[in-house]
């Protein structure tokens, strides 16, 4: 399945940092410049999503290419340079890492995603100076640029927290995410499909729906079918999965 230039991330603690094997950084030289324009890529403006890797030295986050430098700052603890109790109360990394780690992990099949916070540099090339992993559970409560807005459920007790709606990625068995809201599912969770998974189901005759067993959408979205779907998500459980075709939206 294609990855995704949308997600989120938080900045680099600057201190209190774990280290974790090599925290040099040595990106290879930045030989083209990124077009940016004049915003402060700092704080709630910092760039956050999936990181995406373009070249040595050079990755995307939601759409947004930009450098590092020899003195950019990396912090993982999750997925890179993961270490027991590598991610902070709200879910930032705090083990220092390296360029290479991020690399490799952005070529990965794992999500990956961070906060950048970045500059201008002396040709106009966003550069970044600090690359921080997170959670992707973390609430977006950061307001940077590229964070998810979630739709407000409808009524009161047992509403959707949130509502999501684009293509499945799969994260791992029963862990999925859309447009970089992560979720899990669970035994109650209601998966109504029919096109792509349990593409051969029964429809029911009242509500012209089909029912769709956890385990074979499952296997269909991990075994690389693009699925389309909204979802209800409570507490990071989602109540409702419904897949739907391109034209509904």
């Amino acid at each position: 399945m294609k990855r995704s230039f949308r997600t989120t991330v938080l900045a680099v603690a600057t201190s209190g940092l774990t280290v974790v094997g090599s925290s040099a950084c040595s990106p290879e030289d930045v030989v083209d410049a990124v077009s940016a324009d004049d915003s402060d890529w700092r704080g709630e403006d910092a760039l956050m999503g999936q990181l995406e890797y373009l070249a040595p030295g050079e990755f995307v986050i939601d759409g947004q290419a930009f450098f590092v430098s020899e003195e950019t700052r990396y912090a993982g603890g999750l997925n890179v340079c993961p270490a027991e109790d590598g991610l902070d109360d709200v879910g930032f990394g705090l083990v220092e890492c390296d360029l290479e780690s991020f690399e490799a992990a952005a070529r990965g099949d794992v999500p990956v995603h961070v906060k950048a916070e970045a500059e201008l540099g002396d040709d106009d090339e966003l550069v970044a100076v600090s690359v921080t992993e997170y959670d992707s559970a973390t609430p977006y409560d950061s307001g940077a640029t590229g964070a998810p807005e979630a739709a407000p459920g409808e009524g009161t007790g047992g509403g959707a927290d949130v509502r999501v709606a684009g293509e499945l990625e799969y994260v791992s068995p029963g862990e999925y995410s859309v447009n970089g809201t992560a979720f899990h599912v669970a035994e109650d969770t209601v998966i109504h499909a029919g096109i792509y998974a349990c593409a051969d189901g029964v429809q029911d005759p009242d509500t012209g729906v089909v029912a769709c067993d956890f385990d074979e959408f499952d296997a269909t979205l991990s075994n690389g079918a693009t699925i389309l779907a909204e979802v209800e998500v409570v507490d990071g459980i989602a109540t409702s999965i419904t897949e739907y075709e391109v034209e509904m939206y």
